[in-house]
């Protein structure tokens, strides 16, 4: 036998036998120490997507209920369900930002403010319906809308935003460019400013500077609507100017 051999085989094996079993238990010790986390993660509460999809469909309800909408319809859109939220120790809150408060495609931010914080952004569908003013007769181009040319119906305004007059007040007196058709909404793009001055009408021009106003006569050289600018005629200097209808035979001159 081979005494060299056998005693470095023997000496390598006993010396080397205690590192081995530390490297055993540090591996059992790490293996253990993520299963408890994973363990530990899976037992800690955490918040109902359901839940949280109703409280958003209950919150968009109340706000646009309390901008006069006559009715509200809520869809909220779908989260996935292998999204885990802390279970939040303080009241959940939300806000939306819709500056028209006509509903349709928006975001709902839903928020935890306590020991554990997350935020989320929630999609939802929300038909919003209010009385408008409609057309309540045929009306052709050029005719200058009425009180008696109106009528009111319950519509959905979530399909008009901003593209739409649906209040009385922005329909009144003006002139339409375009057929609308009695029970259809205003597009602000079929309605237009009266005209109240044609060309070669007489005018009342005013100057003003500071404190000091001058009027004086004038000859519309344009046709104007109100609000709009035109070219008058100073009958009494000859001298062309650009002036501002303020209203039907009266001018501002632009300065």
């Amino acid at each position: 036998m081979n005494f060299r051999s056998f005693y470095r085989i023997f000496f390598f094996n006993f010396a080397f036998m205690p590192i081995k079993q530390g490297i055993s238990g540090i591996i059992w010790l790490c293996a253990s120490t993520v299963c408890f986390s994973e363990y530990a993660n899976a037992q800690a509460p955490i918040e109902n997507i359901g839940q949280i999809q109703s409280k958003v469909a209950q919150f968009l309800t109340d706000e646009y209920t309390r901008s006069q909408a006559v009715k509200v319809e809520v869809k909220v859109g779908n989260l996935d369900n292998r999204l885990r939220l802390a279970h939040c120790d303080q009241s959940l809150s939300f806000s939306l930002k819709d500056a028209t408060s006509s509903g349709g495609n928006v975001n709902v931010q839903v928020s935890c403010k306590g020991t554990s914080s997350w935020t989320i952004l929630v999609p939802a569908l929300a038909k919003v319906y209010r009385s408008v003013a409609v057309a309540g007769r045929t009306l052709q181009r050029g005719e200058v809308v009425s009180p008696s040319d109106l009528a009111t119906d319950i519509k959905d305004v979530s399909e008009f935003r901003l593209g739409f007059a649906l209040t009385q007040e922005a329909i009144l007196g003006k002139e339409v460019k375009f057929t609308v058709n009695k029970g259809e909404a205003f597009r602000y793009s079929a309605l237009d400013a009266p005209l109240v001055i044609k060309r070669g009408d007489a005018v009342s021009m005013e100057a003003a500077a500071g404190d000091i106003s001058v009027r004086t006569n004038g000859t519309a050289v344009t046709d104007g609507r109100l609000g709009q600018q035109i070219r008058v005629r100073n009958n009494q200097s000859a001298r062309i100017v650009n002036a501002r209808v303020i209203e039907a035979g009266k001018v501002q001159s632009i300065m």
